[in-house]
């Protein structure tokens, strides 16, 4: 007998259906989180008005604002969802992972 417990159709229906379920929840809050920050248009001022700095920060990417760059990554996240809820395309070749792993806070895996 091997070592480590073999599945079934069952348990592997259950990993499936919550995989399925919490990318949907996940996906609809990010198009919440980008509906209630950009629905007027006017997203950086929004987030400026929340507390994030307009000025240039060196340790941001490319020297943007803490506004600049916490409007990029809705931005990401919101085009991820859109692309899972069939409501946009990525027509380019571009690491999402990467992008966001500016704001990952140190937790590299789980």
């Amino acid at each position: 007998m091997p070592v480590g417990a073999s599945i079934g159709s069952d348990q592997m229906n259950n990993i499936l259906t919550a995989f399925a379920v919490q990318l949907r929840n996940a996906c609809r809050q990010i198009s919440n989180l980008n509906l209630s920050v950009n629905g007027q248009g006017a997203g950086l001022a929004y987030l400026q008005s929340i507390g994030y700095s307009n000025t240039s920060n060196p340790a941001n990417p490319g020297s943007v604002s803490d506004a600049a760059l916490a409007l990029s990554v809705i931005s990401y996240l919101n085009t991820v969802a859109g692309v899972y809820f069939g409501t946009a395309t990525q027509g380019t070749t571009f690491n999402f992972d990467q992008q966001l792993s500016e704001v990952w806070g140190g937790q590299v895996g789980t």
